[in-house]
């Protein structure tokens, strides 16, 4: 888009050269090919305005992308929580065979 903004401007500087050169070789009316450059300049530089309006936009949006991505990755991160056992949760294995612990 600011390529297609700054190819605008281009084109109506040349219109706008090209006025001045009809308005100083004395082929035109001088009065209107006045006006015609100054309304030329004022659209150049509402262009140009809107051009950086885009720029400031296009940082935003990356700005905002590269947060988007940030927040997916912590999302695939694996929670820091691992249960453990509590001393009234038994073992699923016995350390030693049954009989033992009897004392048979």
């Amino acid at each position: 888009m600011r390529n297609v903004n700054l190819n605008i401007l281009k084109f109506l500087e040349l219109i706008n050269n090209f006025c001045l050169s009809l308005a100083n070789s004395g082929l035109g009316d001088s009065y209107q090919l006045s006006v015609i450059s100054y309304q030329l300049s004022v659209i150049s530089y509402q262009l140009s305005v809107i051009s950086y309006q885009l720029s400031v936009i296009s940082y935003q949006l990356s700005v905002i992308s590269y947060q988007l991505s940030v927040i997916s990755s912590l999302r695939k991160l694996p929670t820091p929580y691992t249960p453990h056992p509590t001393p009234h949760t038994p073992h699923p294995t016995p350390h030693c065979p049954r009989r033992l612990l009897s004392g048979e």
